[in-house]
C-alpha cells in the first residue's frame, strides 16, 4: 500500500477560458496546439508558450511513442486521462496499489508566477472551484491542494477559509518571493497563522517561484541549465527563511511541504544552518531551538527516487519524508511504483519496513490526516472493477 504525497492533475486546456470572468478571458492561460508535433502547450494573451500539456500527462511513455500516437492520429488522446478524470485516476492509482493521492497543478504553476495580479487571483479561484469538483468524486483518496496567491494576503487567506470549507487539503503558495520581497516579511504573518488554525499544510514546489528564472527552460541552453538547479535552490533558501525569521517558531503548528525537490539535500541543509546559527546569527534570532529541529518538525519534503537522499536517514532520519509518484507526467515512476521503491531501497542496502512505511504510507498519512484503514480499501465510485483488480 502506498499514498503519493505529490501527484499532479492537468488541468483542461479550457479551465480559465471558460471560468474566468468575461472581462479577463482574452487574458486567460489557454491550451494551443502545435501544428507540428500535434502537443498542446499552455500559452498565455502574449503568445508565448509554456508547459508541454500533452506530456504531462504521459507516465509509462516515451516521447517517440506519444510522438508516434499524434503522427498516426493529430486528435488522439494519448496519454494517462486521470490527470483530468478523477475516476480513470482512482483506476490507475488502485492499479499501482497507491490508494490517496495529493494533488498539486500542473498548468497552475505558472499562475502563481503570474504579474497581473488581478489575473492571478481570479485563476486561483477558477482552478480551485474545478479542483474541488474534481476532489469530491472520493474526496477521502484525492487530496487537493488550493492554489493560492500571496500578492495580496488578506485574499489570499480569505481564499484559503473559502477552500477549507469546500473540502481541500492544503495550499500551494509561490516557491519563493521576487527578489526584494522574502518570508522575513511580517505581512506574510496572517497567512501562516490561518493555515496553522485551519491544518493546511502550505507547500512550495519547484518550478512555481519568482526568483529563478524559468522563461528559457526548454528553449536553449543557458535558461535550460540555470533552471535546472536555480529553481530547487530558490526552494532551499525559502524553507531557510521560513526557519530563520521565526515562522515556526511563533506558529508551532504550521506545516510546510517542500516538494519535488528531493530529499538529498536535507543533511547538508541541517549541518549548515545548526552551525551558522550557532556562529553568527543566534544572537539576533527568537528561536529558542536548533533550527534543524524546527526543520525536523515543521517540514516536510516530498522526493520520487533519491537514493543519495535515503542513504544519509542515519543522520537525518525518516520522519518528514514522503514518497510521491509523480504521476501522470512524464517522470512518474507509476505503474510501478513498488519496484523504484524496491531499487531504491536496494542500492542503499536494504531499508527496514518501519522506515519503507514512514516515507510511503505514515508520514504523509499524519500530516494531511488520512484514516489509512479506510483508503486501504477500493474507492466506492470504482465498484466491483476494483474488487476484481485488487492490488
Amino acid at each position: 500500500m502506498l499514498i503519493s504525497a505529490d501527484s499532479h492533475v492537468v488541468e483542461p486546456g479550457d479551465l480559465w477560458t471558460e471560468r474566468l470572468p468575461a472581462h479577463l478571458q482574452d487574458r486567460a492561460p489557454r491550451a494551443v496546439q502545435d501544428p507540428t508535433n500535434h502537443h498542446w502547450y499552455l500559452v498565455d494573451a502574449r503568445g508565448v508558450r509554456g508547459v508541454d500539456l500533452t506530456l504531462s500527462r504521459t507516465a509509462d511513455m516515451t516521447t517517440a511513442e506519444v510522438d508516434a500516437a499524434l503522427a498516426a492520429d493529430p486528435d488522439a488522446d494519448v496519454g494517462a486521462l486521470g490527470g483530468s478524470d478523477a475516476v480513470a485516476r482512482l483506476r490507475d492509482l488502485w492499479r499501482d496499489d497507491t490508494v490517496a493521492d495529493v494533488l498539486y497543478p500542473t498548468a497552475g504553476l505558472s499562475v502563481l508566477q503570474l504579474d497581473d495580479l488581478e489575473l492571478q487571483d481570479a485563476c486561483c479561484r477558477a482552478y480551485n472551484d474545478w479542483l474541488v469538483e474534481l476532489c469530491a468524486v472520493d474526496a477521502e483518496r484525492l487530496l487537493g491542494l488550493a492554489m493560492i496567491q500571496t500578492n495580496d494576503i488578506e485574499r489570499g487567506v480569505a481564499e484559503l477559509e473559502r477552500t477549507r470549507a469546500a473540502g481541500l487539503r492544503g495550499a500551494i503558495i509561490w516557491t519563493a518571493p521576487p527578489e526584494g520581497d522574502s518570508f522575513f516579511d511580517p505581512d506574510y504573518e496572517p497567512l501562516w497563522a490561518a493555515a496553522a488554525s485551519l491544518a493546511m499544510p502550505i507547500s512550495l514546489h519547484i518550478l512555481a517561484g519568482k526568483r529563478a528564472d524559468i522563461r528559457r527552460y526548454g528553449s536553449d541552453l543557458l535558461g535550460t541549465f540555470y533552471a535546472g538547479f536555480e529553481s530547487r535552490q530558490e526552494m532551499h533558501r525559502s524553507v531557510c527563511e521560513l526557519i530563520a525569521a521565526g515562522v515556526f517558531e511563533r506558529h508551532p503548528d504550521l506545516r510546510v511541504v517542500a516538494a519535488e525537490g528531493g530529499i538529498e539535500y536535507a543533511a547538508n541543509l541541517e549541518r549548515r544552518l545548526d552551525f551558522s546559527y550557532r556562529s553568527f546569527w543566534h544572537k539576533f534570532s527568537e528561536l529558542t531551538m536548533l533550527p534543524s529541529e524546527y526543520f525536523r518538525r515543521n517540514v516536510y519534503l516530498t522526493y520520487m527516487t533519491d537514493p543519495l537522499g535515503l542513504n544519509n536517514l542515519r543522520f537525518t532520519g525518516a520522519d518528514h519524508f514522503m514518497w510521491s509518484s509523480d504521476y501522470p507526467h512524464m517522470a512518474a515512476v507509476w505503474p510501478e511504483s513498488h519496484a523504484a521503491i524496491e531499487r531504491d531501497a536496494e542500492e542503499v542496502g536494504g531499508l527496514d519496513e518501519e522506515t519503507i512505511h514512514k516515507l510511503t504510507v505514515g508520514n504523509v498519512a499524519r500530516l494531511y490526516g488520512i484514516d489509512v484503514d479506510r483508503v486501504a480499501r477500493p474507492s466506492p465510485v470504482l465498484g466491483a472493477v476494483a474488487t476484481v483488480a485488487a492490488p
